[in-house]
C-alpha cells in the first residue's frame, strides 16, 4: 500500500527531529508544571473595579466627544448643502454680490468641515466608546462570578493591562 509507506516515512521523519531548547530536557513540554495560579484577593478586585470605572469613564468621554464632533459636522455640513440650493433659487431676486457672499460662506463651511475631518472624528470616538464599554462589560461579567469560577487573577490582570494599553495607544485625543 503506497499510503502506508508514506505514513511510516512521515513518522520516521517526525521522530528524527528534536528541539534543543534550554531546559527542554529536564522539564518536558510544560513550561512549569508546579506553577500555581494567583488567587483573587481584595486588593486585586479593587484594582479590577477601578479599571472598570476608568473604562466606563473613558467610554463616556468618547461618547461626549463623538456627539460634539457630530454636532459640529452638522453645523458646518448643512450650510454647504442648503446655501448653494437657496442661492440658485434666490439668484434671480438678489444682487450678484449677495449670491457671491452666500457661495463664499458655503465654501468656508465646507473647508472647515474638510480640514477638521469632523465626520471621521465622530465615527472614531463612537468606535472607541464602544471598545471601552466592551472592556467594562467584560470586567463586570468576570467579577460577577464567584472567586473560584473566575479565570486566574494574574491572567485576567495581564489581559486587562494589554487591552487598556492597546486602547490608550490608539484612541483619538479627547
Amino acid at each position: 500500500m503506497p499510503g502506508l509507506a508514506l505514513d511510516s516515512a512521515l513518522v520516521s521523519i517526525k521522530t528524527d527531529i528534536s528541539i534543543d531548547a534550554p531546559g527542554s530536557r529536564d522539564r518536558g513540554s510544560n513550561d512549569d508544571p508546579n506553577r500555581r495560579e494567583m488567587a483573587w484577593a481584595n486588593r486585586l478586585e479593587d484594582l479590577v473595579h477601578h479599571t472598570r470605572k476608568a473604562s466606563s469613564a473613558s467610554a463616556a468621554s468618547h461618547e461626549t466627544a463623538a456627539k460634539r464632533a457630530r454636532k459640529l459636522y452638522q453645523l458646518f455640513g448643512l450650510p454647504t448643502v442648503v446655501i448653494p440650493l437657496a442661492g440658485s433659487v434666490a439668484a434671480q431676486y438678489l444682487p450678484e454680490s449677495a449670491v457671491a457672499v452666500m457661495l463664499l460662506t458655503s465654501g468656508v463651511c465646507a473647508a472647515i468641515s474638510a480640514f477638521l475631518n469632523l465626520g471621521q472624528k465622530a465615527q472614531l470616538h463612537n468606535e472607541y466608546s464602544a471598545r471601552w464599554m466592551e472592556l467594562s462589560s467584560t470586567i463586570s461579567f468576570e467579577m460577577a462570578k464567584g472567586r473560584a469560577d473566575r479565570c486566574a487573577a494574574d491572567v485576567f490582570l495581564e489581559r486587562l493591562r494589554n487591552r487598556t494599553a492597546a486602547l490608550r495607544a490608539a484612541e483619538p485625543p479627547l
